[in-house]
């Protein structure tokens, strides 16, 4: 407790946030700043307990007090919980440090951030634009919220870059409440995609394996960072996945590369090391941010993975992937993608399908596949995410918008075929 304290007042400052029209929540803002911002001022706002400062200038703290006197008083009264107070008093703060920082767009790519969620509820002053960063799950829409108090157990924000329309069929299903859903693909593959990738590439490996290894999915005591059933879960769906391609390397020759989640963990390195003894090259990239692991998928004939972000990114590409349900868990069910899905714990007939992706000329897959990788990533090369997302951020501070009329609504023109969450079921068949 006093560990935790010492590191609280730490953080505390009297020095002002930057003032700028765009502000960033949340510290993961590398992408949004390279691919989205680039020249556009930003101030990143850090959300509790993320590294950064608190900042307890006098001035916030009055502004605090008197917006939680005059606006949520009654909210703040009735709230007999501590946490639910507390949750109160942050959300103001950061609402008062918003308005300091004259922030007119309010960005992030955590989008499963409850932080966010709520300000874009509570806040009418602003456009807030969320962008997902990875694929969503059951996982993510239904078991999450399970652990949060009920009253925000539904994902409910303004506007959300998703995806695909897989994701809105998702969080429909699941009954959240999102005023937008805007199909625009992946963010970060879209941009390799456009303005990195080279093209179709020599084919240097059979299988390129997408790791989501980690160290909690095989520890006894997974702490914090995941739920223990659900690390348990993974671990074992990842394991049996494993088990598989280490027999058909044996049986097959086939060569193959396996992408890591973080070159700096010593110890995925080493689980691979002692699972393919040689067979298998293994590489990575420093959190992903020099695209190799995108670059080692295309230089491969077949991209396989539990269910990771990087498959619904290059088969959008026309790359040949297959997601592997060994287990059969309802959690990692891809149905939808036909023959680019296994599920089934025969590993004979894994081979098959294995040996007959990489058998099967490329444009015949991407005929088969077309309709359901639009469907997971609605990637366009000619508009590209990033430059989606510019746009209607570009939009929304022009002079026109500085009284914040229409931040309620991205601009739909800078969507190709938009979807509302009230669209009819269009998942191929």
């Amino acid at each position: 407790m006093i560990g935790k304290l010492t590191i609280l007042l730490r953080r505390l400052t009297f020095i002002w946030p930057e003032r700028n029209e765009v502000a960033v929540i949340h510290v993961d803002d590398f992408w949004l700043r390279r691919l989205i911002l680039e020249d556009i001022p930003a101030t990143t706002i850090p959300i509790f307990p993320e590294e950064g400062r608190i900042c307890i200038h006098p001035k916030i703290l009055i502004r605090i007090v008197l917006r939680l006197a005059l606006i949520l008083p009654l909210r703040v009264a009735m709230d007999r919980q501590k946490n639910r107070a507390a949750r109160r008093i942050y959300e103001a703060y950061l609402l008062e440090l918003l308005d300091e920082i004259g922030a007119r767009v309010v960005l992030t790519f955590v989008d499963n951030s409850l932080a966010f969620q709520r300000l874009s509820r509570l806040d009418s002053k602003r456009l807030y634009l969320a962008v997902q960063n990875g694929t969503r799950t059951l996982s993510c829409v239904r078991d999450s919220r399970t652990v949060i108090p009920a009253s925000l157990r539904t994902i409910s924000m303004t506007n959300f870059y998703c995806f695909g329309e897989r994701d809105i069929f998702l969080f429909r299903k699941h009954e959240h409440q999102i005023d937008n859903m805007l199909p625009i693909g992946s963010l970060v593959g879209g941009y390799y995609k456009s303005m990195i990738s080279n093209g179709q590439q020599p084919k240097k490996y059979d299988l390129c394996l997408i790791s989501q290894w980690h160290s909690h999915f095989f520890e006894d005591d997974q702490g914090r960072a995941f739920p223990s059933d659900s690390a348990k879960r993974i671990g074992r769906a990842i394991t049996a996945l494993i088990e598989f391609l280490q027999r058909l390397i044996s049986e097959t020759k086939l060569s193959m590369i396996v992408c890591l989640r973080n070159s700096d963990d010593a110890g995925e390195r080493r689980y691979f090391e002692a699972r393919f003894n040689g067979s298998a090259t293994i590489t990575g990239g420093t959190a992903g941010r020099d695209f190799s692991t995108y670059r080692a998928s295309e230089e491969s004939k077949l991209t396989l993975a539990l269910n990771s972000t990087v498959l619904a990114e290059v088969i959008a590409w026309g790359e040949k992937t297959l997601w592997c349900n060994i287990v059969e868990d309802e959690h990692y069910e891809m149905p939808e993608l036909g023959i680019s899905y296994f599920c089934g714990r025969d590993y004979d007939a894994f081979r098959r399908r294995v040996v007959d992706l990489i058998d099967m000329p490329a444009e015949t897959y991407r005929e088969m596949t077309a309709d359901a990788a639009r469907f997971i990533n609605n990637f366009d090369p000619k508009t590209p995410p990033h430059a989606i997302i510019r746009k209607a951020l570009l939009e929304a501070l022009a002079p026109s918008n500085s009284n914040g009329v229409e931040s309620r609504l991205v601009p739909k023109a800078t969507v190709s075929g938009t979807l509302g969450i009230g669209q009819p079921d269009r998942r191929p068949s």
